[in-house]
């Protein structure tokens, strides 16, 4: 859905109100019109100042783009402050990626234990993405004390993902037929007749509050979100940033999309 509102945006001539002058737009009008103008959008969540002159940001959901304060212009990228060298857009939605992990249906995951657990992280994943199953035979083992709480997560692109949800969520030991899947392609018990409406609900909680756009999307204790399969070395780096053992590591500069 947001690809299709960027698209929107792209495509739009005007992309707020269409003003002759160069005068200064309130951020409630820049909201309105943008919603008026682009197909798809129904909603902005904000619109505020930034320390450039003549520039908002424009928040939806997680995502950011820039609008000129007239108006007239949209930018879509990375704002980078060249003094320090990171990306201020980075930076702003790893603020906005966040939820509170407490609010996840825990008791819906399949779990599983590394080493003594301590530490937690729950990924939505889909059973028949292929990075969801390199995760799962790469990243999961090479993980330092932690719990894995997987939500099945199928996505559309996958015609077959929802009915092995089921069948892995109907089955006997769902963590022993997730893990003989995942990491081994054993194939699936048939039966998907059992109540499947905690997948419903997880759902709801994948689309809803996490706002996942794509598999796997790993969420740390502290609520931040990780778009995305991330290496072991890193995802346990990460792991030791939440839990106060390393410093936190600083936004990067994001590559240009190919």
């Amino acid at each position: 859905m947001m690809k299709k509102i960027l698209l929107g945006l792209l495509a739009s001539t005007l992309l707020v109100a269409c003003n002759n002058d160069s005068a200064k737009v309130s951020p409630d009008k820049i909201k309105a019109d943008l919603v008026k103008q682009v197909p798809g959008l129904t909603q902005v969540d904000q619109v505020n100042p930034t320390k450039i002159n003549g520039l908002y940001e424009v928040v939806v959901g997680r995502k950011i783009f820039y609008v000129s304060t007239d108006g007239k212009y949209a930018m879509f990228g990375n704002l980078v402050d060249l003094g320090t060298k990171q990306s201020v857009t980075e930076q702003r939605m790893q603020e906005l990626a966040k939820v509170d992990f407490s609010k996840l249906p825990l008791d819906l995951a399949v779990k599983q234990v590394v080493g003594d657990g301590s530490r937690k992280i729950a990924v939505f994943t889909d059973p028949d993405c292929p990075y969801c199953k390199m995760f799962e035979k790469q990243v999961v083992p090479q993980l330092n004390n932690v719990t894995v709480y997987s939500f099945m997560f199928p996505l559309p692109i996958h015609p077959d993902a929802a009915t092995h949800a089921k069948q892995i969520w109907c089955s006997k030991d769902r963590a022993a037929t997730w893990a003989a899947w995942m990491q081994k392609d054993t194939p699936l018990p048939t039966d998907t007749s059992c109540d499947t409406s905690g997948l419903d609900q997880i759902m709801k909680v994948g689309t809803e509050l996490v706002q996942v756009d794509g598999t796997p999307t790993i969420i740390f204790e502290n609520g931040q979100i990780a778009p995305g399969m991330l290496p072991a070395e890193q995802l346990n780096a990460k792991l030791d940033e939440v839990s106060g053992k390393a410093p936190a590591a600083s936004a990067p500069v994001a590559s240009a999309a190919k």
